[in-house]
């Protein structure tokens, strides 16, 4: 339980704002690179395209119950559905997939600070399935 609070309070975080480049061992990263080396190595990912106003990735992956910035790599067909999400009005954003993919152990920088994690897809299972509000 522990573990999860802090992964959330963590990612939170780190959405688009900076951290403190300067700090020799910089906590917030040293925490997401922790959680990161956790995860199991393929995995059913959640992904939603959601572009910022800054400069990091637009598509973001759920860990944690938090949304972590992520770039993804992968075949033609992560290639196409990232092309066409550009072209989604922002009131249809964001949007939603789940994928078969293997987080990268290391964690970026994003050019103004932020971090993100690289996912490689290797293959996209279509919408997730809706959830179930609790009772």
């Amino acid at each position: 339980m522990k573990r999860v609070l802090a992964l959330c309070l963590t990612l939170g975080l780190t959405a688009c704002g900076a951290a403190d480049a300067n700090a020799p061992e910089n906590p917030v990263r040293a925490a997401l690179e922790q959680s990161v080396a956790g995860l199991d190595t393929q995995t059913p990912l959640i992904l939603r395209y959601n572009p910022a106003a800054c400069a990091c990735p637009p598509a973001e992956v759920r860990l944690g119950g938090q949304w972590l910035r992520a770039e993804l790599t992968g075949d033609s067909a992560v290639q196409t559905w990232l092309a066409s999400l550009a072209r989604t009005p922002p009131e249809n954003l964001p949007v939603a997939l789940q994928v078969l993919g293997q987080i990268e152990r290391d964690v970026l920088r994003t050019p103004q600070g932020s971090y993100a994690v690289r996912i490689e897809v290797g293959k996209i299972l279509g919408p997730p399935a809706p959830t179930t509000p609790a009772k």
